[in-house]
C-alpha cells in the first residue's frame, strides 16, 4: 500500500498488528521496545494502512477527545461494520444515550449479586483439572470460564459456546479483513435469533434489558439492538479470557510473585492490576474529523487511528521503571480499560472474574509451573492472546 502524501517518510514503521513478527511471542515486551524507537505517532502501511497512537499520554488525551478523534465510522471508514457495533462505535451524546440502558446491569452493585455463582464455577473448572496435575489452561479453562459466566448472563444456549468462541475468535485475529467481516455477520445472524426471541418472550437477562431498552422515551430500532448485542458479546466472549491466559504464563514462571499471592490473597486487587498493566489484550480505533496539525504532523479528516492500549502501561515515559511486576505498586498505571466516555463498560465484572478466579485457583494449587520450556507462543490482532499454556502440579 502506498502511503499518503502528507505523511512524512520519517513517521513510517513496519508494524502489522495482525500478523507482525512481534506478536508470536513475547509481544508486549518486543513492541513496547519498538514503540520506544518509534514516534509517539507513527504510520504503518499494513491493514490497510492507519497511525498508531504509540506513547500513553498522547493515547489519553486523544481519547478524551471525541469532536477530534471519533469512534464513528464515518470518520473512519476502514473500520465501518455491519452491524455497527454500538455504543463503542458512536460519540456522545448517543454513545451517552445507548450506554446507559446497561450501565446499572455493569455497575459494582449490578454484578455484586453474580459473585458467588462466579465463584462455583471456578471452582467447578479448577477441580475438574486439579488431580490431573497439569491443564492446557487456555481450553481448558479460561475459554470455558468467562464465557459460561456471560452465556448464563445474556441467557443464551451454553452449547453454543464453542461456535460463538469460534466466531469471536475469527473476528478479532483473522488478518483478513474480509473474514472478520463475515464473522461479524455470522455472529450478527446468530444473535438476530436471540432478539427476535426476547421480543416476544422477554426474560430476566442482558440481552432482554437492551431489546427492551429507551432512549429518549423512544424504543431502540433494530440496528440499535443487533448493535449493541453484537457489541457484548465480542467483549463477553474473548478479553477475559485472554488476559486469564496471559496472568497464568507469568505466575507459572515466576514462583516468586506466585508466592506472594498464596502468603497475602489480600494482595490479588492490586495483582490484577499490575498484571493488566503489563499483559493488555485489546485496542481501539478512531478517526479523525477535521484537518489538523497534532502531535507535530499533519492529520487529515478521515484519517485512521489505531491505539494499541496493550503496551501503553509499559510506557516508560508514563510509569516509573515499567517492566518491573511489583504487587505493591501504589498505582498500576495503565489504559488497558480505556479512557473517556468510551472505558470500557466490563471492567468491573472483568475485575471480579479474574479476582475470584486466582482467589481460587491459588487456595487449591499454590505453587505451579509451565510444562514445557521457551517462550509462549501468541496471536496478535484485535486481541491479543497465548495460543496454548501448559501447566502442571504437584498431583
Amino acid at each position: 500500500m502506498s502511503i499518503p502524501s502528507h505523511v512524512p517518510a520519517d513517521r513510517v514503521v513496519d508494524f502489522d498488528r495482525f500478523s507482525g513478527e512481534e506478536l508470536s511471542s513475547c509481544p508486549h515486551q518486543r513492541v513496547s521496545e519498538l514503540f520506544r524507537k518509534s514516534p509517539a505517532l507513527f504510520y504503518t502501511p499494513h491493514d490497510r494502512g492507519h497511525w498508531v497512537v504509540a506513547r500513553a499520554e498522547l493515547a489519553r488525551d486523544m481519547l478524551r477527545q471525541p469532536d477530534k478523534f471519533s469512534s464513528h465510522p464515518r470518520h473512519n471508514l476502514a473500520n465501518l461494520r455491519k452491524p455497527r457495533t454500538l455504543p463503542n462505535q458512536s460519540d456522545p451524546p448517543e454513545h451517552t444515550q445507548l450506554r446507559r440502558i446497561v450501565n446499572g446491569f455493569f455497575s459494582p452493585d449490578g454484578i455484586r449479586p453474580l459473585e458467588p455463582e462466579i465463584r462455583a464455577l471456578a471452582r467447578e473448572l479448577i477441580e475438574g483439572v486439579l488431580y490431573r496435575g497439569g491443564c492446557e489452561f487456555v481450553s481448558d479453562i479460561a475459554q470455558i470460564f468467562p464465557v459460561v459466566i456471560f452465556l448464563r448472563m445474556a441467557g443464551a444456549p451454553l452449547d453454543d459456546r464453542p461456535k460463538l468462541s469460534a466466531i469471536a475468535d475469527r473476528f478479532t485475529r483473522s488478518p483478513e479483513v474480509q473474514d472478520r467481516l463475515a464473522a461479524l455477520e455470522d455472529l450478527a445472524r446468530y444473535l438476530q435469533v436471540l432478539i427476535d426471541e426476547r421480543e416476544h418472550e422477554p426474560r430476566d437477562d442482558l440481552v432482554s434489558l437492551v431489546v427492551q431498552g429507551r432512549v429518549d422515551g423512544r424504543p431502540l430500532d433494530a440496528e440499535e439492538k443487533i448493535g449493541m448485542v453484537t457489541l457484548l458479546f465480542l467483549g463477553g466472549l474473548d478479553t477475559v479470557a485472554a488476559s486469564l491466559s496471559f496472568f497464568m504464563a507469568f505466575l507459572a514462571d515466576h514462583p516468586g510473585h506466585c508466592r506472594e499471592l498464596t502468603d497475602d490473597p489480600s494482595l490479588i486487587p492490586q495483582a490484577i492490576e499490575e498484571l493488566a498493566r503489563v499483559h493488555g489484550v485489546a485496542g481501539t480505533e478512531r478517526g479523525v474529523t477535521q484537518d489538523m496539525h497534532y502531535a507535530g504532523v499533519d492529520l487529515k479528516a478521515g484519517d485512521r487511528l489505531v491505539f494499541p492500549a496493550h503496551i501503553y502501561g509499559l510506557d516508560d515515559d508514563w510509569v516509573e521503571d515499567p517492566d518491573r511486576v511489583d504487587f505493591r505498586r501504589p498505582v498500576s498505571t495503565h489504559l488497558v480499560f480505556g479512557s473517556g466516555p468510551h472505558r470500557c463498560l466490563g471492567s468491573h465484572l472483568a475485575r471480579m472474574e479474574m479476582r475470584v478466579f486466582l482467589e481460587e485457583w491459588l487456595m487449591r494449587i499454590p505453587s505451579f509451573c509451565r510444562a514445557s520450556e521457551g517462550d509462549v507462543l501468541t496471536r496478535g490482532g484485535l486481541v491479543w492472546s497465548p495460543v496454548r499454556v501448559d501447566l502442571r502440579w504437584p498431583a
